[in-house]
């Protein structure tokens, strides 16, 4: 199959910096920030710095009359993706479009005003409610990835494109303020009293923000209308294997995303013009992040975050910012920070420190986020990345299931808990069956537990480290229902308005992919991430996303499958797939 090359055909953002690509970066070159002072106790009792979106002018936009059913969240990505697909003429309904959605907790507002579990607060349901508003008849992906989903949804864009699966992608991101958020990010005291501060030596933490931002992806050139179309070149992922809620203290495994998306564009650092990076303003992040640009031998090209002009937008931000990077291209522009003024980490960077015309064809955006992850991609005007993605690379070589109290790996029970008298006392039993004491078990939450027990069963025996290296192995996991038991807990807390003490503890672990973290830290996995949010078990998409993996050419075994859990209902089905 000759080279297909992945173009961005379209695009659209909706932050309170405007509802359109070009309003934002308007915006973002006359230096004006969204970020302001809010008492509203309805989000959190005490007042706080935030981006929102003014729902008066939403409401006043012509489309919004015709979304009376749909959720908030579900209305700004709708406005987002009808702009974007009519700007690149891409057919949203033809059976060749894929959608991808990226959010970390989607309609999760609604947890607050139902008593059960409201259906469209799974990610699953609000991403098909909005791909079916444009006549889509495929099942969309879901990416629910912590703050690195929407950098992973151009990547796996790039890649179901390249494999010739499809011929066009529509990658949606979104999230909003909540009170859910907001007070899960204070109890970790992590958010400034200020409009944040990236990579500045009196930085004090983030800036939370709300948004949604629409890429079109097509390998049709008839499609593009530019002189100098812009491709996605290279992509990759990683994992810290170190903390679920710190970053790496050295940056070396972002530093290995940034080298694979790098090597896969066919750019040396010298050729990167502008590197994007998370940029929180939090100070272990930004830190690591010096260190990791050093290791990569890009510390002395421009570095920018855009934090400080809508904050940080949560599983929306690595789609947004993606965005305005293309923009940034088209217009031949490079941002500030907007925020810093001093330098206040380990590494001499080179932040930017005006708004200024410069020479922009390659850009490489990275992400981090809760659970270690890490993820990189690279936009170019000159490279349209040297690999096709060839499905088949990879074979079923042991897989494991739990449900029912019972444990089998590769059809044979090697675990019988029918007589635990509970979910709990079956899982602490299943794992102590097969591991040594471990302090960190007992911590987790259930899904946590339910994955870490799943893999323990199935590595049995196999010696994967004296096979692989530690970069080597990948995990791609999939489930139902998110992290929503989690999540009603710290529902549940926060509802409590006469003890109010939400916890860090709990909130941690309102993210489906802090599993695959746990498994990370466990095994010291290091390869790439993906976590997806689907109805039920799809073995052929995850097999096929394994495979996409495995042909990267980074990775050669891949842990694959389903690990979900709500309420009395649970199972596991790993699978490991091999080179």
């Amino acid at each position: 199959m000759e080279s297909r090359v992945v173009y961005v055909a379209g695009d659209n953002v909706v932050t309170s910096l405007g509802f359109t690509t070009g309003d934002n970066a308007d915006q973002i070159i006359a230096e004006r920030t969204g970020i302001k002072y809010y008492e509203d106790a309805s989000v959190y009792p005490e007042p706080f710095m935030a981006s929102r979106i003014d729902d008066a002018e939403l409401s006043s936009h012509a489309l919004w009359n015709e979304l009376s059913d749909y959720h908030r969240l579900e209305k700004m990505m709708i406005l987002s993706a009808s702009d974007a697909i009519k700007r690149s003429g891409v057919d949203a309904s033809s059976p060749r479009t894929i959608f991808i959605f990226s959010s970390t907790k989607g309609n999760i507002d609604l947890l607050a005003t139902s008593s059960s579990l409201h259906p469209d607060a799974e990610l699953a349901e609000m991403a098909s409610r909005v791909s079916r508003f444009f006549h889509s008849g495929n099942k969309p992906y879901v990416v629910s990835n912590a703050c690195i989903s929407g950098v992973l949804a151009v990547m796996l864009g790039q890649r179901l494109l390249k494999s010739g699966l499809y011929d066009h992608a529509i990658l949606v991101g979104g999230d909003m303020v909540t009170e859910f958020v907001v007070s899960g990010f204070m109890s970790f005291k992590s958010v400034s009293p200020n409009p944040c501060k990236p990579y500045d030596k009196s930085r004090d933490g983030l800036s939370m923000g709300e948004g949604a931002a629409t890429m079109v992806l097509t390998v049709d050139k008839s499609l593009i209308g530019e002189a100098r179309p812009i491709m996605v070149a290279g992509g990759a992922s990683s994992n810290d294997a170190n903390h679920i809620s710190g970053p790496s203290r050295t940056g070396y495994e972002l530093n290995l995303a940034i080298r694979s998306a790098m090597q896969e564009a066919g750019l040396s650092p010298a050729q990167i013009d502008l590197v994007d990076m998370h940029g929180t303003a939090t100070v272990y992040n930004d830190e690591m992040e010096s260190k990791a640009l050093d290791l990569a031998g890009l510390a002395s090209r421009p570095l920018l975050s855009l934090k400080g002009y809508f904050g940080h937008t949560l599983g929306a931000s690595g789609l947004i910012e993606s965005v305005l990077c293309v923009e940034a291209m088209r217009r031949q522009i490079q941002y500030r920070t907007l925020g810093y003024s001093e330098l206040g980490v380990p590494v001499q960077v080179n932040v930017t420190t005006e708004t200024k015309p410069a020479q922009m064809n390659n850009i490489l955006k990275t992400a981090s986020g809760f659970g270690g992850c890490n993820a990189a991609v690279v936009f170019s005007s000159e490279s349209e990345g040297h690999r096709n993605y060839a499905l088949g690379k990879g074979k079923v070589t042991h897989e494991c299931v739990v449900s029912a109290k019972t444990i089998q790996v590769d059809g044979k029970v090697v675990f019988d808990g029918s007589s635990a008298e509970d979910y709990g006392a079956f899982i602490r039993a299943a794992f102590k069956s097969v591991s040594e004491p471990y302090m960190k078990f007992s911590k987790m939450d259930d899904l946590c537990k339910l994955g870490v027990t799943a893999v323990e069963h199935l590595l049995q025996g196999l010696n994967l480290h004296d096979r692989y290296k530690e970069e080597e192995v990948a995990l791609l996991l999939a489930n139902r229902y998110s992290s929503l038991e989690t999540d009603c807990n710290h529902q549940r807390i926060i509802n409590d308005r006469a003890c109010y003490q939400p916890s860090p503890a709990v909130f941690v672990y309102t993210l489906a992919n802090i599993v695959m973290g746990e498994i990370c830290i466990r095994h010291k996995f290091k390869g790439e991430n993906l976590f997806l949010i689907d109805g039920k078990l799809d073995k052929e998409r995850m097999l096929q996303l394994a495979s996409l993996s495995i042909a990267s050419g980074t990775v050669k075994a891949v842990l694959t499958g389903w690990v979900d859990l709500f309420g009395d209902d649970y199972a596991a089905h790993i699978f490991l797939v091999e080179e």
